[in-house]
């Protein structure tokens, strides 16, 4: 799986499409997704010409899933997986149904490999070819999230992205495309207060405490009826997708209690921009560390800027700096102090002294070919020439062009 691709492409017939999958199912295809190039522009020069197998080692899915009940599940997950067929809405209102995958197999020895069913192309690989609109889903958003509701009500709102005003997405969707689209089957929360509150209300407040995104509803009504949603969702905090690391694995998110005074949305922006809890606590513990030195009098604040702009990593680079500087100023002394201990007396000054000519070529080169002879402890016929003819000892060369 390529590293460098953190959003993940359908297009918009997917989206829209029913998709029975729970949230572990969907993670896996989301994790196949990441694996697909596709073709989306007139401009792009590569992609792939045909679905590739994902396969992540046994250590890579290790990494992204845990040694805990994610990990036990996976086999099991698979298993019915690949038995699952997405419906798509053809032009004529017609339900098309594509069988998802045509390989899928996890061995704990091997790992676990993917790859799409070829009736998939258009959907997720030959998109431009198919003239289909797309959707772009950035996977460190989605993946953490553990309803498959509200996977799907992320990436229904996102794919209205190209509409945003001032920041907020506006979208309104009726009851029945509802149950269509989020796979709540006929007969299942009949009662209107069952339906929000098991598929609205619980996974907006999960997208609104682990993503950047705030989404909000309110009801639409025929006479007294409700018969649809208009869903509002701010962007106003969500971090450029080129400033989020990309590796993606399940794991909570931190608790306030860790987060020392920052709110909850703090913490959540910045772990997503951190792109991991542990990268999250080594940036907070420095910062901690850096606070009690300086004696800071609003902790929250400089806790916050410190980790997002990673005073950490800034503050190795300056002391990494500093000890190249250290090194190159003693490996100029042990040269020049060899230099001086080996030819301090190997010049005779018969002639007066003329300085090189620094604003010319040839007079830049001549001290070159001087100064490199010296660094490397010898002084050959050139070098002791150059020297002669300006009249110029070794002392008085090193003065001159080897202190700046």
């Amino acid at each position: 799986m390529e590293k460098n691709r953190p959003t993940v492409y359908q297009a918009n017939p997917l989206i829209e499409g029913r998709k029975p999958m729970n949230a572990l199912e969907m993670r896996l295809f989301l994790l196949a997704l990441q694996n697909v190039n596709p073709h989306i522009s007139e401009n792009d020069k590569y992609y792939d010409r045909g679905f590739k197998e994902l396969h992540l080692t046994p250590s890579k899915v290790k990494e992204i899933f845990g040694h805990g009940e994610y990990l036990h599940r996976l086999k099991e997950v698979c298993r019915k997986l690949i038995q699952r067929s997405v419906v798509v809405e053809g032009e004529n209102g017609e339900q098309i149904y594509y069988a998802l995958f045509g390989r899928i197999r996890y061995q704990p020895r091997d790992g676990l490999r993917i790859k799409f069913n070829d009736d998939m192309r258009p959907l997720i690989l030959d998109i431009l070819e198919s003239g289909y609109s797309y959707t772009k889903v950035s996977m460190k958003q989605i993946f953490q999230l553990s309803s498959a509701y509200a996977m799907r009500l992320l990436e229904l709102m996102l794919q209205y992205r190209g509409m945003m005003k001032d920041k907020q997405i506006v979208r309104q969707m009726t009851l029945d495309e509802l149950r269509f689209r989020l796979d709540v089957q006929d007969g299942t929360y009949p009662a209107i207060k069952d339906f929000k509150r098991r598929v609205l209300d619980a996974p907006i407040r999960e997208i609104n405490e682990k993503t950047q995104y705030r989404i909000s509803y309110e009801n639409v009504k025929t006479g007294r009826k409700v018969t649809g949603f208009i869903f509002t969702m701010d962007c106003s905090n969500v971090i450029p997708e080129s400033a989020v690391q990309d590796d993606v694995a399940l794991e909570m998110m931190p608790s306030k209690q860790e987060g020392h005074g920052l709110s909850e949305m703090a913490i959540n922006k910045l772990t997503t921009l951190c792109g991991s809890n542990a990268e999250f606590k080594r940036r907070m513990d420095y910062a901690l560390e850096l606070a009690e030195k300086r004696k800071v009098k609003d902790l929250p604040a400089f806790l916050y800027k410190a980790i997002e702009q990673d005073y950490r990593k800034r503050d190795a680079e300056i002391r990494a700096a500093v000890e190249r500087e250290m090194q190159a100023a003693a490996d100029n002394a042990a040269w020049e102090q060899d230099a001086l201990r080996m030819f301090g007396d190997a010049i005779p000054l018969d002639v007066e002294e003329v300085p090189f000519n620094t604003t010319t070529e040839m007079g830049r080169a001549c001290i070159g070919v001087v100064k490199n002879e010296l660094q490397e402890r010898r002084l050959t016929f050139t070098g002791r020439r150059l020297l002669e003819e300006h009249g110029m000892s070794v002392a008085r060369f090193i003065e001159l062009y080897c202190k700046a």
